[in-house]
């Protein structure tokens, strides 16, 4: 993880100030005899069940769920399932102008009232406010006859977007039984009035570096604890006395676990770890090496794990709990496949090189281009992978530019490489064009040399260096709770950011401590534009990175050269 890009501010004090909570919880059902049957199951065995019937329109039996969409017409409810619209905690959705109304067991069991309003706050993208009297109380003989008719318990049909499922009596009495009970409780980690976080760092995590991840963590804490008001929160209170927020203030703790040794061995620590305390959240932290241990064991436990500091996500389309910045160097990779399939500078027959150490970062690069090159051209780069102990000297970039002639060579290499990599400029058929990551440069990337410099090019995830100023606000509100702002790591901004993502999110749960509502809240934030370190982080149901791009870049002349961007932000 380079430490060394300039960091965004976040104002973290004010920031904080949004912990300023209530604990709500409304009054569910009466819970039925914890010996009772539920179609002739068990209780647990029914939400089994009924969770698959509502995340993936699959049938107690095997079969999919039939969905009539637009009154009449079948259709495979896989493709329809209550997921889709309604999401895993049930919250609810908006989608252009269509209204999707929560269906967890608190909010069908009450009236849906004018004071409803998606239970969003400034700063999700799906603030809008309902007015009327939308709906009374559902029971589950009315909410059995609007989930197989559309008919609401006021009489009113519903919208014909929503699909109508014909289910016999036991399969509806096992999805009624999970509605009930859909987001009812805190989550493991939480009460109403606390909530336990935990941040992982792994023990290749340097001190300083560990220091930059943890302060704003402790300082985000700190608030929680100490009460503060800000003129904000103190103006809301006193215009809306009845409001969720003067009913108390959520206390955060958080856990530090270290995970040493193997990776193999992480598991299990995580395991002891969480077995000895329950969080609700993993947030921040980070490992210089592969995070796939963690983001197993979060998706294995349904823990939600919040912007841990990676080059080496856990690349997946289908897992769930993780979000990450971004997918690290595989994405660079895909950038750089991206950049090059469209670059007019190269014919389509030019042959395409990857050279990489056999490292794990080596690895991620050189895959993220590879799938995303077969992907746009249909044909795999070669590739020459460097043992750990291979060294490359000048005759070794000579002998290689001899044997690839007017090539594109890919060099995902590290600092440790550059000594005689000027050799290639010296051969009669050197390199049409020459990439390197940023990230796996860092700062010496500005160490190149200048007689090559014309043909290389860098990936760079990043908000241009030409950029940056524009949107680096002054640090001097920062000044009077951080010792020393003027500095800031690449690491301590990108936690800073994850605080403010954290502080928002659970203000906006307004109570209702659900693990999946938590993420969803998240997913349905406002895209950042505004922010110095990133052109854009947007947010997104289900998308699990927020920054999905990268910059090529290229180095002036000069004995102090400048990066400039010879690429728009490219997405893979």
């Amino acid at each position: 993880m380079s430490e060394n890009q300039p960091a965004f501010k976040i104002l973290v004090v004010s920031i904080l100030s949004l912990f300023l909570l209530g604990s709500f919880y409304a009054v569910v059902p009466a819970a039925d005899d914890t010996t009772a049957k539920v179609a002739g199951l068990s209780k647990e065995e029914a939400l089994k069940l009924g969770e698959i019937m509502y995340r993936e329109g699959i049938l107690p039996s095997g079969g999919p769920m039939e969905a009539l969409v637009q009154g009449d017409i079948p259709v495979d409810s896989t493709m329809f399932s209550c997921v889709s619209c309604h999401l895993r905690s049930g919250l609810g959705s908006l989608e252009g102008r269509v209204v999707t109304y929560p269906i967890d067991g608190i909010t069908l069991y009450k009236p849906l009232t004018n004071s409803w309003n998606m239970r969003w706050v400034s700063g999700s993208r799906y603030a809008r406010s309902v007015t009327g009297d939308l709906r009374p109380a559902y029971n589950d003989e009315t909410l059995a006859t609007a989930i197989r008719g559309g008919l609401s318990p006021n009489g009113k049909m519903l919208d014909y977007v929503m699909p109508r499922y014909p289910l016999n009596d036991r399969d509806m009495e096992i999805l009624i039984f999970y509605l009930r009970n859909l987001s009812i409780k805190p989550s493991p980690g939480a009460t109403d009035t606390t909530i336990a976080l935990a941040t992982i760092i792994a023990d290749d995590v340097n001190q300083a570096d560990r220091e930059a991840m943890m302060g704003p963590l402790k300082v985000m804490v700190g608030a929680s604890k100490s009460g503060r008001l800000s003129r904000m929160a103190k103006l809301a209170l006193a215009s809306d006395p009845d409001s969720l927020m003067n009913k108390g203030y959520v206390t955060l703790s958080m856990a530090y676990w270290e995970l040493k040794g193997p990776r193999e061995g992480w598991g299990s620590q995580l395991e002891a770890y969480y077995k000895n305390g329950p969080v609700f959240a993993v947030v921040g932290g980070g490992s210089n090496g592969d995070w796939s241990p963690v983001h197993k064991f979060c998706e294995e436990n349904r823990i939600p794990c919040l912007l841990p500091l990676t080059d080496l996500p856990a690349i997946s389309t289908t897992d769930w709990y993780t979000l990450y910045f971004s997918k690290g160097l595989y994405q660079e990779g895909e950038a750089a496949a991206k950049y090059l399939n469209g670059s007019a500078d190269i014919s389509q027959d030019a042959p395409v090189i990857q050279v990489y150490r056999n490292s794990e970062k080596g690895r991620a690069m050189a895959k993220g281009f590879e799938e995303a090159w077969v992907g746009v051209n249909g044909k795999k780069p070669e590739t020459r992978m460097l043992t750990s102990e291979e060294t490359v000297t000048s005759e070794f970039w000579k002998q290689f530019a001899a044997l690839h002639k007017q090539a594109v060579i890919l060099l995902w290499l590290g600092p440790q490489d550059l000594s005689s990599i000027a050799a290639l400029a010296e051969t009669p058929d050197k390199p049409k064009m020459i990439f390197f990551s940023s990230s796996l440069l860092g700062k010496e990337m500005y160490d190149l040399p200048e007689k090559i410099r014309k043909i290389i090019y860098i990936t760079y995830p990043y908000r241009l260096p030409e950029d940056f100023n524009r949107y680096q606000p002054s640090l001097s509100g920062l000044q009077k709770s951080i010792k020393s702002p003027a500095d800031y790591s690449l690491i301590q901004a990108k936690t800073n950011f994850n605080v403010m993502i954290i502080t928002k999110s659970i203000f906006m749960l307004k109570g209702f401590f659900n693990r999946d509502r938590f993420l969803e809240v998240v997913d349905m934030m406002q895209d950042e534009t505004m922010v110095p370190l990133y052109p854009r982080l947007s947010f997104g149901p289900g998308q699990r990175s927020i920054s999905k791009g990268c910059y090529i870049v290229q180095l002036t002349d000069g004995p102090d050269p400048k990066l400039i961007g010879v690429s728009d932000w490219v997405i893979p």
